[in-house]
């Protein structure tokens, strides 16, 4: 059983490494296998797909759906639709408001329990938890040519390593432009955190090759892909602590905080917030520790 389930979620290669040295996507891997190797009677997994790749969650969702027998309950909080469509035989969709109420609705098959959700109206109870239904939409947008993107400066970072147990990560030299958002994609475990954390300037590298390029240095406003909640307070003394001067911006009001839904969390308990309510926080602070927004001239 634990070779099996070492081999499903590609634990084998981090077998040996620290607990403590491990990635979100990895983290999250061996959090299912603790779970799924026990005799139990009902499994639980609370949010299972988060910090994997594509990939990494499908090949959780098969463990999860092994653990099925004549004897056994599999109970699932999930957010991602395409897992939850492979995932489930039944669905029980929660409405109500974030950090006030939750109602969780009787359970439907796949398809309704989904088409519920998007819709935002349950048919069996004549009830309407939304008011628009959700729908996804492909907006074909032309290419743009480099010579129609403006920038305004280029920064180079040079060639550097970091190894972190026995993990090595080998940066090649490379640049970047501001005016332009930059995504760094691959599967977990393959250094991304710790190249951004390096860049951030949080991490030092272990050596830096011949090169007289060196790392820009930057104010950097930086939000980690891990969120240890310690503030013993509310979310409203933590942003009056920590971007007193953004958040009481008007124009960081309408562009950061109502699209986040920072308000409805003002006077809860820092350390009683949900995962997605902290990332909400945190995205707030991240975008707050820029240089406060000047009003548009007229």
């Amino acid at each position: 059983m634990k070779a099996e389930l070492c081999a499903d979620l590609e634990l084998n290669q981090v077998i040996d490494r620290n607990v403590g040295d491990l990635s979100g996507g990895e983290l999250q891997r061996f959090a299912i296998a603790v779970v799924a190797i026990q005799n139990a009677e009902i499994y639980m997994f609370d949010e299972p797909s988060s910090y994997l790749d594509v990939k990494q969650r499908l090949k959780a969702a098969q463990v999860i759906r092994s653990l099925l027998r004549p004897n056994s309950y599999v109970i699932v909080v999930e957010h991602d639709l395409s897992v939850l469509d492979y995932l489930s035989d039944f669905i029980c969709c929660l409405y109500g408001k974030p950090g006030a109420y939750g109602v969780v609705t009787l359970p439907f098959s796949v398809r309704e329990g989904i088409n519920i959700f998007l819709a935002g109206f349950v048919p069996t109870e004549n009830l309407r938890f939304r008011d628009e239904s959700l729908t996804f939409k492909v907006a074909e947008t032309p290419q743009e040519s480099a010579e129609e993107i403006e920038t305004y400066a280029r920064y180079k970072y040079p060639t550097m390593t970091k190894t972190q147990g026995n993990f090595k990560l080998k940066v090649m030299e490379g640049e970047f432009t501001d005016s332009q958002i930059i995504v760094m994609l691959g599967e977990n475990g393959t250094g991304k955190t710790t190249f951004i954390r390096m860049l951030a300037g949080l991490l030092k590298p272990d050596n830096v090759e011949g090169s007289d390029v060196e790392i820009p240095e930057f104010n950097v406003s930086y939000k980690p892909q891990k969120i240890s909640p310690k503030f013993q307070s509310t979310v409203r003394h933590l942003l009056h602590q920590k971007i007193r001067d953004s958040y009481m911006h008007p124009q960081f009001v309408s562009d950061v905080m109502k699209p986040l839904l920072i308000e409805q969390l003002m006077d809860q308990e820092v350390v009683n917030l949900s995962g997605g309510e902290l990332q909400r926080v945190a995205l707030c602070l991240c975008l707050g520790k820029v240089n406060v927004p000047e009003l548009p001239k007229r």
